[in-house]
């Protein structure tokens, strides 16, 4: 009986001897292959460094605090290759499985804050400004820079004090800091820390731009020009320096260099309609300063294809546009009846052109002054023509002005001078036809009123029914 329970203990020993090796060079495996993946990780190799890690993970000899470690390295793969989504997801595995790391929670937080996800991480920030005291300085950092990018300067400003009374020296608090200074108005103390930051930083774009705010700020226009033209070179922040350059040029009276800085603007074609908008608008404003009143058209019509309901456009549009005219040309559209009839036949006989009968048959075009409409800017009292008594639009119109110059024909000046009518002028402004004609009618006008109506006139002529 002896014997056996020897034998039994032998065998024993010895299975346990073997198990125990077998186990051991798999752990020793498990631990080899962690350690290539992580090296692999150090590298920048992080799409390896995950497919090694998975592999880990499908091993089912992989004990729960071992698998749990491995979600967390495989969360800071994709953290390095900014994938937050799948970070979080990785962390998350990682903190349900036990792994109740600082560094993780840290991670987790700071991958929501990317997505937006703001709300999630000041959970995950404040959970462990409790949990570790240790991580004190840089959970405020990022919890300052939520409240921060929240626009709630005034709690952004605590946290990146906390940091500071930490270490007096951190770059990066007191940056922020700065910037809420800015955002808070105290322009003063702002650009007393930047300063002192800039110094080491000169082309951080954002600490230019919040300089160039500041200067702005305190109405030093050309200190302020000098930082905004730095950020400028910053396609984030591009547009908004540039628009804010054109500001303070505007505020120097310097209305050409603003629009040559709106301009640059412009050509960036900015996502951000807002700012897009308040570009174009701000372009308008200098381009009436300057008394270039067909430019300004240009953009307000630009900014109406983008908003139509954006600030005074519409007003805006109507106001330059009448104002292009003079009082003479605009009362003479405003005329009605047998008056606008009369008027017209003034400003005919005005080039000396004598009208014929209708009864003349060997004439091809007939001339009617119509009215259309009751806005100043509607198709009205455009001068139309008839070819063999038939109506034609203004696509013929366009027609006919070109085969009238091309031969000589004394009437394409009338028509030069219809075309000066405001729905004529933006088709022909389409059509790429240069329009010389508003001073040329205003000038016919003004001679109208000192004008008799060409002999032997009868009364139905009078109402513009007869051929040139």
């Amino acid at each position: 009986m002896g014997i056996y329970i020897i034998v039994f203990l032998s065998v024993f020993c010895i299975l346990l001897l073997i198990a125990g090796k077998i186990l051991s060079k798999s752990f020793k495996y498990i631990v080899s292959d962690i350690e290539k993946a992580k090296r692999l990780a150090s590298e920048g190799k992080n799409d390896l460094a995950i497919e090694k890690f998975r592999g880990i993970l499908s091993k089912s000899k992989v004990d729960e605090s071992e698998r749990a470690k491995v979600h967390a390295m495989i969360g800071d793969c994709y953290f390095n290759t900014e994938e937050y989504p799948f970070a979080i997801v990785e962390y998350r595995h990682a903190l349900d499985e036990g792994y109740y790391s600082p560094e993780v929670v840290l991670s987790l937080g700071k991958s929501l804050s990317k997505i937006g996800k703001n709300e999630e991480a000041l959970s995950q920030f404040l959970t462990l400004l409790k949990l570790d005291n240790n991580y004190k300085s840089v959970v405020s950092m990022e919890i300052g820079i939520i409240y921060y990018d929240n626009r709630q300067y005034e709690t952004a400003f605590k946290y990146f004090d906390n940091v500071l009374e930490l270490d007096k020296t951190n770059k990066d608090a007191l940056k922020y800091k700065a910037y809420c200074l800015v955002n808070m108005e105290n322009y003063v103390e702002a650009i007393s820390i930047m300063e002192t930051v800039i110094k080491k930083n000169q082309s951080d774009s954002l600490l230019n731009y919040n300089m160039g705010r500041a200067y702005k700020g305190r109405g030093n226009y050309k200190s302020a020009i000098k930082y905004y033209k730095v950020s400028s070179h910053d396609k984030i922040y591009a547009v908004k320096s540039l628009y804010e350059i054109a500001l303070c040029y505007i505020e120097l009276n310097n209305i050409e260099l603003a629009i040559t800085a709106l301009d640059l603007a412009i050509e960036y074609n900015s996502p951000d309609k807002g700012l897009k908008l308040a570009v174009l608008y701000t372009l308008v404003e200098c381009y009436d300063k300057m008394k270039n009143i067909n430019k300004a058209i240009e953009v307000l019509e630009n900014i109406i294809i983008i908003d139509s309901n954006y600030k005074d456009v519409g007003k805006k549009l109507i106001e330059y546009k009448e104002s292009r005219y003079s009082e003479g040309i605009k009362n003479y559209f405003r005329l009605e009846g047998d008056e606008f009839a009369e008027r017209s036949l003034k400003i005919v006989s005005c080039m000396n052109l004598i009208p014929y009968s209708l009864k003349t048959t060997d004439k091809k075009y007939l001339i009617i002054f119509a009215k259309e409409g009751k806005s100043l800017h509607s198709t009205k009292k455009v001068i139309f023509f008839r070819k063999s008594y038939s109506p034609i639009f203004n696509e013929e119109l366009i027609q006919l002005y070109d085969y009238a110059v091309s031969y000589n024909i004394v009437n394409s000046i009338l028509v030069t001078s219809a075309m000066a009518s405001p729905d004529a002028i933006r088709y022909a402004t389409i059509s790429r036809i240069d329009i010389v004609g508003i001073k040329r009618l205003e000038s016919l006008v003004e001679k109208s009123n000192f004008t008799n109506l060409p002999v032997g006139v009868t009364r139905s002529e009078e109402k513009l029914d007869w051929v040139l």
